[in-house]
């Protein structure tokens, strides 16, 4: 199999179409999808296990179940002071082809911005990325 794409969920409308590129992208591509959620941050190993089956349901529900047709992996990672920097080392840890992320309409300033994590995951992930606007998932593969 070839190199994983990787996908930042999030529970959100540009998130499941994010995540539902990514399946597609990686279903095409022959590659396993990670999809790298993020938790809040209590330091409790309940908590995280309640977080990871939420996230587990929140991506079944929208790509189908872990061993389906499109074989996904789900990795919790804790937030630092720095989310972006650990977003972006979350990401070239996984050494994927691709990273897939979602992003909602904004305003004539927001899209100027983009928003401090977006803008950095664009800037300093070492490998292509695709944003995809919510709502406006690619269409088996075609934008």
């Amino acid at each position: 199999m070839n190199a994983p794409v990787v996908v930042l969920h999030a529970p959100s409308e540009a998130g499941t179409a994010a995540l539902l590129s990514a399946a597609r992208i990686a279903r095409g591509a022959d590659a396993r999808l990670v999809v790298v959620a993020t938790t809040s941050g209590v330091d409790d190993d309940r908590s995280e296990e309640v977080e990871r089956e939420v996230a587990v349901g929140q991506v079944t529900a929208v790509i189908g179940v872990p061993g389906g047709e499109v074989p996904w992996t789900l990795d919790l990672v804790r937030p630092g002071s720095d989310a972006a920097a650990m977003l972006v080392g979350a990401v070239e840890a996984r050494d994927p082809r691709l990273l897939v992320l979602g992003s909602r309409q904004r305003s004539p300033l927001g899209k100027m911005l983009l928003g401090r994590t977006l803008q950095r995951l664009l800037l300093e992930v070492s490998v292509p990325v695709l944003v995809v606007k919510a709502g406006r998932p690619l269409d088996d593969g075609n934008p």
